[in-house]
């Protein structure tokens, strides 16, 4: 079986986007069953949420990039579509009715923002919360935008790199969150660090600070990168380091639920895993690898 562990209600961009509710998760699910994914974790961009928005627009007013700040102010408010309240109480609606879903969140990592972050969560009984970085200050690191791809242009990629993975270490250290997503996302566009070995290194590093799992994530293959995050020294660092490593998607649309997961077993089993992990109710289960692969496109 596979288990993808970090699904999405909404597409990017959707006027209007569709309703988080029963009938939209049932799509969802009905995909999974159809590409042999026996369950998936619902795990929706917390920017999502009213209830977020304080927390996450608050790092604006810290930052002196005015001009970057203004774009993400707008994107965070565009982005609101729900209440996370209402979001929950789908998913569980969902699990009353038999279906093999998880409740999940994806949790952008915001500096100086853990206490806020920490209080968001409390309140619900999560199965998985996913980590994720995706603004550096106020700059989107996988924006497609022009004025963040200029952003590239102008700073050092070395120490985008850099700055990226101590971020990941301080988010993993709180113990908030359960998996790293897409733990290398700066390669996005094609950037790579000069010396990948050092980089390589220091997200295994930053993910045993939790300890978390390794999400290895396939919608890299859907971007200009063109490879599966994370890359492979990193999945045969953290074999090493014994870290579990969960499967993803990424999918925010159903027909991308479980997508390639037999190149990510693959990858894995090349780094030596032989099962792969899942959470329910924040604690990791197992699942063989061998006896899922060869079960998806």
């Amino acid at each position: 079986m596979y288990v993808d562990s970090h699904v999405h209600l909404q597409p990017h961009g959707a006027k209007p986007p569709p309703a988080m509710d029963l009938e939209r998760i049932k799509l969802f699910v009905e995909a999974a069953q159809a590409n042999d994914v026996e369950k998936i974790a619902i795990t929706e961009h917390v920017f999502r949420f009213r209830e977020a928005y304080g927390s996450l627009s608050g790092w604006l007013q810290d930052d002196a990039q005015p001009e970057l700040s203004a774009v993400v102010h707008t994107y965070l408010k565009d982005q609101i579509s729900a209440n996370l309240v209402d979001y929950v109480r789908a998913v569980e609606e969902a699990k009353s009715h038999g279906l093999p879903v998880l409740l999940g969140l994806e949790l952008d990592w915001i500096p100086g923002r853990e206490a806020e972050l920490r209080a968001l969560v409390e309140p619900y009984d999560w199965d998985v919360i996913l980590g994720s970085v995706h603004w550096i200050g106020p700059w989107s690191i996988d924006s497609g935008s022009a004025i963040d791809l200029a952003e590239w242009e102008r700073r050092d990629v070395d120490a985008v790199f850099e700055t990226y993975v101590g971020m990941l270490r301080d988010a993993a250290a709180t113990g908030l969150f359960d998996v790293l997503a897409h733990p290398d996302l700066p390669k996005l566009h094609g950037h790579r660090p000069s010396r990948p070995g050092l980089i390589h290194a220091a997200l295994v590093e930053a993910a045993e600070a939790g300890p978390c799992a390794i999400e290895l994530n396939s919608n890299g293959y859907n971007k200009p990168v063109a490879e599966a995050y994370p890359a492979e020294p990193v999945i045969a660092g953290a074999y090493k380091a014994g870290l579990p490593i969960t499967l993803a998607s990424d999918a925010h649309t159903p027909d991308r639920v479980g997508e390639r997961f037999d190149d990510l077993a693959q990858l894995a089993a090349s780094a030596g895993y032989e099962t792969f992990a899942w959470f329910e109710s924040r604690k990791q289960r197992t699942a063989e690898l061998a006896s899922a692969v060869g079960r998806t496109k």
